[in-house]
């Protein structure tokens, strides 16, 4: 049996003559090779001439090409918010629900200690509606800041392993917001029409001021996603910050009746909280409105987006270190 049985692995010396007999063959076929060597040389030559030059793929794109690219992605930035919503409070008992209890339980905290204690409902026929308005609107802005910080910190595992426009993560944090919004905000015009407001022509400007929020939002979800990348520490003090958003927005309380100077009045709009609250107050519950605002909220809803915009593209690279 041992001699029927064959060595898979050659010895030396077989080794030696199968490189000697190839040799042998090499240059007697040297002559007759030459026409076939030319052969595959032009045939290597024309491949050649057709393959396409490789991609750097470290060179930014141009700004169309980029957001062309965006665009071809887009269901990222809305299938992957909605089962973020879906998930989120689930291990909770009421769910879902907490997206309206939220903002229903702070309108109640508010109104009892600047409503009923402090009394700070002076100018203002419904306070609650008052409120109710402003507290639902900035807590969609809260929302989308505190979420944008942090979108590039949660999805650091993805940005280096997969080739993508970053600017997906922001806007995937703003549409998430705003989808969980829309029932807030089917609540309060219900809520309105309970408390004495009847719906009239100016209800119909009211998708105008959401939009230009949308686009505010945009900017304010790009520039904080820029810095929250860089600046860890931004999602402590964030807190802190729009707590003194809140206060300096008129959220709470009416501007008109507190603050006499007029000066003072023209600095508020340029808070552009301040323009959205002011001008969606407008709309629902017919308070005036200074023309100071409502250009205020026009520049910030066209000029943000574009400048974080700008600003997000040049450094997008960074994201990936």
């Amino acid at each position: 049996m041992g001699s029927m049985a064959k060595d898979p692995i050659p010895s030396q010396k077989d080794t030696t003559s199968a490189a000697a007999e190839t040799r042998t063959n090499g240059s007697g076929s040297a002559g007759g090779g030459n026409g076939s060597n030319d052969n595959v040389g032009n045939s290597s030559n024309s491949a050649a001439g057709v393959s396409r030059p490789l991609i750097d793929v470290t060179k930014a794109p141009s700004v169309p090409m980029y957001l062309r690219e965006a665009w071809q992605r887009r269901e990222f930035a809305i299938v992957v918010p909605l089962q973020d919503l879906r998930a989120k409070n689930m291990d909770t008992v009421l769910g879902q629900l907490w997206h309206l209890v939220n903002p229903a339980m702070l309108v109640g905290v508010y109104f009892l200690i600047f409503g009923v204690i402090l009394d700070t409902r002076r100018g203002v026929d419904n306070f609650l509606g008052f409120l109710l308005v402003g507290i639902v609107l900035f807590h969609l802005i809260q929302r989308i800041a505190q979420d944008a910080s942090s979108c590039v910190a949660r999805h650091i595992g993805l940005i280096r392993s997969i080739q993508f426009p970053r600017i997906l993560l922001p806007v995937s944090a703003v549409n998430g917001q705003a989808i969980a919004f829309l029932p807030a905000l089917m609540i309060t015009l219900v809520t309105l029409i309970f408390t004495g407001e009847r719906p009239s022509p100016r209800w119909l400007v009211l998708p105008v001021v959401l939009v230009a929020l949308l686009f505010f939002n945009f900017g304010v979800g790009l520039l904080l996603a820029r810095v929250g990348s860089s600046i860890r520490d931004l999602q402590q003090l964030l807190p802190h910050l729009l707590r003194l958003v809140l206060y300096a927005s008129g959220v709470i309380f009416n501007v008109d009746t507190f603050i006499s100077s007029e000066v003072w009045r023209k600095l508020f709009a340029l808070n552009p909280v301040y323009d959205v609250i002011t001008c969606a107050r407008w709309c629902l519950l017919g308070l005036p409105v200074d023309p100071w605002v409502v250009v205020g909220l026009a520049a910030w809803a066209v000029l943000l987006p574009l400048i974080a915009f700008a600003i997000f593209y040049r450094n997008e690279k960074r994201f990936d270190l």
